[in-house]
C-alpha cells in the first residue's frame, strides 16, 4: 500500500502549487540522469491536508510559538483572514483542541496532528489512507478531528484560501531547494549510491508555515519517509539530511540483519548508557544504523580532526557505541571505490564485539543532559526506574524476575503501556500465550509509543498463526507494517510473518 500524500493531479488547477520535485534534477557523482518517466524520490512542497489540518487548529486556539520572529508571516496572515468572521463549526472545534491539547509539551501537541494529517486523503473528504482502527497511536486520538475539518474547509472557503497563499509556499520553497539538492546530491556521492535505487520509495519532505516555529517532526509509514519542517530563519539542513541518511541506509540494515546480529551481544554495552534513547536499546539494527550515520555525518563535515574526536567521544558517550569504530573504518571505505551498497557488509563484519567492549571500558556514559531537563524533561521517575529495570531483566532472560518489577508498577499505574507491554513479552517468552494475547489487547489499549505498538501487533500476529488463525495473523502484521519501517527489526518480523506463517518451517 502506498502511504505517500495525494499529489497536485488530484486537486482543481486553483489549488496547485508549483512543487518542487528535487530527485528529477538530481545527477549522480558519475552524472547518471535518473531514468526517464520516473518521479524521483526526494519531493520539496506544501502539504495541503496539513495546511488544512493546521489552520482549523488555528482558527480553535493553537497559539503555541505565535508571535516568534521567523521571518515567516505566513501564519500571522492566515490567522487574521481567518479572524474576520465566525463559523459554526469554531465552537466544536475549540472544544476539541482544548481537550486535546498537550500544554507541557509543544512537539507532542504538534506531532499528533501531523501524524493524522499525514495519513489523510486530499479535501474536501479527508479520508484516512488506512483503515483508522490501524491508525498510529496519536494520530488515532486526534481522528475526531477530521468530521470537523471537513465542515471547516467548506465553511471557511480553505481551497481559495490554500490557492492565496501559494506564493508564500512558493518563496519557502525556494529558499530550501538549492541547499536541499546540493545535500541531497552530497550524500548520495559519499555513498555512491546508484541513480534510481529507490524505486517505489518517498522521501517527502513537507513545509508547514501554520505551525509553531523551529520544529521538525520525522515519520516513516510504510516505506515512505516524511519530514515536517515548520518556520525558521535557519534552514533545517542537518536535520533534512539526517533523515535522508535513514532514507538511504535503513535498508541496508534490513539486508544484512544476520551480520548484524553475529554482533548483537554489544547491545548489553550499550543499554548501560542513561541517555541512550529507549529504541535503541530495543533494537540493536536501529542503534547500528543511528551510529553510522552519526559517523557519516562526521566524515560528509570534514571537521578539523581534535573537532571530529571531540563529537566522536561526545556520542560514544551518550550510548552510540560504534560511533567510533564507523568513524574509522570510513576512512578505509573512501580510500576504495565500491560504493555502500557493497562495502556495507565488510563494516559490519568487521565489528569485533570484544574490541569495542574494550574501547567502551574506557569511557564514562552520560547522564541524562541536564538542558533536557530544564526544557521540561524530567529526571526519571522512581516508576521509570523500574520499568528500565524490568526491561534489562527481560534482555537477560530473567523472566519471573522482569514479571515482578512490572507487576509492582501495575499495582500503583494499572494502565503503563511498558508495564502492560512487559508483562505480555514476559508471558509469551514463558509459553503462556493466552495470557500474553491478553496482555498485548490490553497494550494496545493503553499505548502511545510507535514501538510497543508495532511490536504488539507483531506479537499478536504470530500468537494468531500458533492457534491456526491466519487472517487475523495478517490482519495484525498488516497493521504493524505502517509503522514497521523505524525498526528495523519489527519490519524483518513483519515481513516473515506476511510471508508465511509463525512457526512453520522455512520453504
Amino acid at each position: 500500500m502506498n502511504f505517500a500524500a495525494p499529489h497536485s493531479k488530484v486537486a482543481k488547477p486553483k489549488r496547485t502549487i508549483a512543487f518542487a520535485l528535487l530527485a528529477c534534477l538530481l545527477l549522480s557523482c558519475r552524472g547518471l540522469a535518473q531514468a526517464p518517466g520516473q518521479t524521483g524520490n526526494v519531493i520539496l512542497e506544501g502539504n495541503e491536508q496539513l495546511f488544512c489540518v493546521l489552520a482549523a487548529l488555528n482558527a480553535a486556539g493553537y497559539d503555541s510559538g505565535l508571535g516568534a520572529d521567523t521571518g515567516n508571516k505566513t501564519r500571522e496572515q492566515v490567522r487574521a483572514l481567518l479572524a474576520k468572521q465566525g463559523y459554526p463549526v469554531l465552537g466544536d472545534l475549540r472544544k476539541f483542541y482544548e481537550q486535546h491539547h498537550a500544554a507541557n509539551d509543544p512537539a507532542a501537541d504538534l506531532g499528533q496532528y501531523v501524524s493524522l494529517a499525514l495519513l489523510l486523503g486530499p479535501p474536501p473528504d479527508f479520508k484516512p489512507t488506512v483503515p483508522e482502527k490501524d491508525l498510529p497511536p496519536d494520530a488515532k486520538a486526534v481522528a475526531g478531528l477530521v468530521p470537523l475539518t471537513k465542515r471547516f474547509y467548506q465553511e471557511a472557503d480553505l481551497v481559495d484560501l490554500w490557492a492565496r497563499v501559494q506564493p508564500s509556499y512558493q518563496a519557502e520553497i525556494e529558499r530550501y531547494s538549492e541547499p536541499v539538492r546540493k545535500s541531497v546530491s552530497l550524500s548520495d556521492a559519499y555513498l555512491r549510491f546508484p541513480s534510481g535505487a529507490y524505486l517505489g520509495r518517498t522521501y517527502a519532505i513537507y513545509l508547514s508555515l501554520l505551525a509553531a516555529p523551529n520544529q521538525v517532526q520525522a515519520r516513516i509509514y510504510g516505506s515512505n519517509y516524511y519530514l515536517v519542517v515548520t518556520p525558521s530563519k535557519e534552514l533545517k539542513l542537518p536535520e533534512i539530511r539526517h533523515q535522508y541518511l535513514h532514507f538511504l541506509l535503513d535498508g541496508l540494515a534490513l539486508k544484512y540483519a544476520g551480520e548484524i546480529h553475529q554482533k548483537e551481544e554489544l547491545l548489553g554495552v550499550a543499554r548501560n548508557a542513561p541517555s541512550l534513547a529507549r529504541d535503541f536499546k530495543e533494537d540493536f539494527s536501529l542503534l547500528v544504523t543511528e551510529c553510522l550515520i552519526r559517523a557519516v555525518e562526521l566524515r560528509m563535515d570534514k571537521r578539523p580532526k581534535a573537532e571530529a574526536q571531540k563529537s566522536v567521544r561526545e556520542l560514544m558517550a551518550s550510548g552510540l557505541i560504534l560511533t567510533p569504530y564507523f568513524h574509522e573504518a570510513l576512512g578505509d571505505y573512501e580510500q576504495q571505490d565500491a560504493s555502500m551498497n557493497v562495502f556495507y557488509k565488510q563494516l559490519i563484519l568487521g565489528i569485533d564485539p570484544e574490541n569495542e567492549t574494550k574501547r567502551v571500558a574506557s569511557v564514562k556514559f552520560a547522564p541524562v543532559p541536564a538542558k533536557a531537563e530544564s526544557q521540561g524533561t524530567p529526571a526519571p521517575s522512581a516508576e521509570e526506574r523500574l520499568l528500565n529495570q524490568g526491561d534489562n531483566l527481560i534482555y537477560q532472560a530473567k523472566y519471573n524476575e522482569a514479571r515482578a518489577v512490572f507487576q509492582s508498577v501495575l499495582e500503583n499505574d494499572p494502565k503503563s503501556e511498558r508495564a502492560l507491554y512487559g508483562m505480555a513479552v514476559v508471558a509469551s517468552n514463558t509459553r503462556k500465550p493466552d495470557l500474553a494475547e491478553e496482555y498485548f489487547e490490553r497494550t494496545l489499549a493503553a499505548a502511545r509509543d510507535l514501538g510497543i505498538v508495532t511490536w504488539s501487533h507483531v506479537y499478536l500476529g504470530r500468537l494468531s498463526d500458533l492457534k491456526g488463525n491466519r487472517p487475523e495473523a495478517i490482519e495484525h502484521y498488516r497493521a504493524a507494517a505502517l509503522t514497521a519501517g523505524a525498526y528495523p527489526a519489527a519490519l524483518r518480523a513483519v515481513q516473515s510473518g506476511l510471508a508465511q506463517p509463525f512457526g512453520s518451517k522455512s520453504k
